[in-house]
């Protein structure tokens, strides 16, 4: 149990920052998903898993060509990396607007590290233009001094950031007949941090795995630079100065408490003001973002229900054996 404990503070420690500690609570949350083994030295059981999935698709669909953007971050470098496993012809794609050069660069090494295609094109004149565009509309958006503006305006300036990348890498999909990858994970889609229409591609090889955890422990067995498997988390779209800031927590803390929500193991106990300060945070971002988690929603037929989605669905999947 030590060995996991002293690797998961390894990787949730972040560089140039206060060193990562844990409360009593939230240290008896972590031994409780040891006991449950949502913590454990399994990456290549996962790793398996995941790209023999990947390999049953393209051959399911007969697609071979997968286009990702690649931000510099530790997700999408584990998505390109699985991929790459699973025999897909990956092109890694750069898409800088308007922000830090590090993070293209680190994007830039994944690539190289690879072996995969890397193509890039900065939008940053395009995300100032289609946000001018939205000035009339929305005059609070202050494009002219983003940094400034209010979190609201930097959420939806952020926005329009991603949705311009999807964009891009839809078009580029179509060209070579592929399709483009989800690189978003657990911890970010139960907090729902990410753009509708903005960040959900086609396939998403990781949403089942904890950004504290999981991911990092395949990245390493995946032999992915160190540079970016300990970044500090940032979804690049310069609303704060990283993910965490944002939450007003940890990813870890964010795990911890959502796997002891799903293994119905949470315990009120022994919480002190910071920890109810936390874990009241974690309960509002769930249940705000549960509209993204069921998007879109189907209203049935006003006659036969969901007889008509149901019948599509069994479609889909006998035509396609």
């Amino acid at each position: 149990m030590s060995a996991l404990k002293d690797a998961f503070f390894r990787y949730n420690s972040r560089p140039n920052s206060e060193p990562f500690s844990l409360s009593h609570y939230f240290m008896a949350s972590l031994d409780r998903a040891i006991e449950n083994a949502d913590i454990a030295f399994n990456a290549d059981q996962q790793i398996t898993h995941i790209v023999n999935r990947l390999k049953e698709y393209k051959s399911e669909h007969n697609i071979e060509e997968v286009i990702l953007g690649v931000s510099g971050g530790i997700d999408s470098a584990v998505v390109a990396a699985l991929f790459k496993e699973a025999d897909w012809n990956v092109i890694g794609v750069t898409l800088p607007i308007d922000q830090n050069p590090d993070e293209t660069e680190r994007g830039i090494e994944v690539c190289t590290s690879l072996g995969i295609e890397h193509v890039s094109t900065d939008l940053t004149d395009v995300y100032f233009d289609t946000a001018m565009a939205m000035l009339s509309l929305d005059p609070d958006i202050m494009v002219a001094d983003a940094p400034a503006a209010k979190i609201p305006a930097k959420i939806r300036l952020g926005n329009i950031k991603a949705r311009l990348r999807m964009i891009t890498l839809y078009n580029l999909a179509s060209m070579h007949n592929g399709l483009v990858a989800s690189t978003d994970n657990f911890s970010e889609l139960a907090a729902g941090f990410w753009t509708l229409h903005g960040d959900v591609g086609d396939v998403a090889p990781i949403q089942s795995l904890t950004k504290s955890w999981e991911v990092p422990v395949i990245a390493e067995a995946l032999s992915l630079p160190e540079s970016v498997v300990y970044a500090t988390p940032t979804d690049g779209l310069g609303i704060d100065t990283g993910d965490e800031a944002q939450f007003g927590y940890t990813y870890a803390q964010a795990d911890l408490f959502v796997l002891d929500l799903i293994n119905n193991t949470a315990s009120p106990f022994d919480m002190n003001k910071d920890d109810q300060r936390v874990v009241s945070a974690i309960k509002e971002r769930l249940k705000n973002s549960a509209f993204k988690r069921a998007n879109p929603s189907n209203i049935g037929h006003p006659i036969t229900g969901h007889k008509r989605y149901n019948r599509l669905e069994y479609l889909d999947k006998t035509l396609t054996l």
